[in-house]
């Protein structure tokens, strides 16, 4: 667990806001990248939309979740640079800032999405690094085997745990090889829902093993039951594009 990275004169160098950061400019970056070949125009401003919004929607996500806390220390709401969003919250903002942009813009919203999808992925694996370092989205205790490591909780407790951030991590980049070699393959919709549905499905069976506290509906963490709802989404709309002519 390393919250700080170091400091240049007075500004505290947050591992969190770092590695989000870069996962942003990466995710920008291959955004870039494919935008040269498919040339949609305006693609920036739309990201802008889209990045703001999911800014708003996972920092609203995270204070919802952790109410209890918040609501006793409302002026930490603001203390965005201590870390502190949630994934699910940041996505359906995203989605809902870039459906507004493209609906002013007259744009077609799968056409955007897919060209999102890869860095939408990219960017999730520097996600799972900032919880590495920060200590979020840490593992149940365990004991030693393939899966687990001795890492921290969110308070610097270290115990055997499973390495929940760093399944995340390499499951992110899986996605990300897999939507960016199969990017061709698809047809306009179908990249997007195809990333979403792999990455949901991959942090619903990850969740299984998450110590850090969530909400539960029943039995289940309210993460596996997002993340399983999302699969389902995405195959439906897979089917939905798939389908269309």
């Amino acid at each position: 667990m390393t919250p700080l990275l170091g400091r240049i004169g007075p500004i505290l160098l947050y591992s969190y806001t770092i590695f989000m950061g870069l996962g942003i400019l990466a995710g920008l970056g291959v955004t870039a990248w494919r935008a040269r070949q498919d040339a949609l125009p305006g693609w920036p401003d739309a990201a802008l939309a889209a990045l703001a919004a999911g800014l708003i929607g996972g920092r609203a996500g995270y204070v919802v979740m952790q109410w209890g806390y918040f609501g006793e220390r409302p002026s930490a709401i603001w203390r965005i640079w201590q870390g502190g969003y949630t994934y699910h919250g940041a996505l359906l903002g995203a989605l809902l800032g870039l459906g507004l942009w493209c609906v002013w813009h007259k744009s077609s919203f799968a056409t955007y999405a897919d060209l999102f999808a890869p860095g939408l992925a990219l960017g999730q694996a520097f996600g799972w690094m900032a919880c590495w370092f920060h200590g979020c989205a840490y593992g149940l205790e365990t004991t030693l085997g393939p899966l687990a490591i001795a890492a921290p909780d969110e308070y610097g407790l270290f115990a055997v745990r499973y390495a929940t951030q760093l399944l995340g991590l390499a499951w992110a980049l899986l996605v990300f090889a897999l939507a960016w070699l199969t990017a061709k393959r698809w047809r306009s919709g179908q990249l997007f829902w195809f990333t979403l549905g792999l990455l949901s499905l991959g942090y619903a069976a990850i969740s299984f093993w998450r110590g850090d506290p969530i909400p539960y509906l029943g039995p289940l963490r309210f993460d596996v039951v997002i993340n399983s709802t999302l699969v389902l989404i995405s195959m439906f709309m897979l089917k939905f594009y798939g389908s269309r002519r």
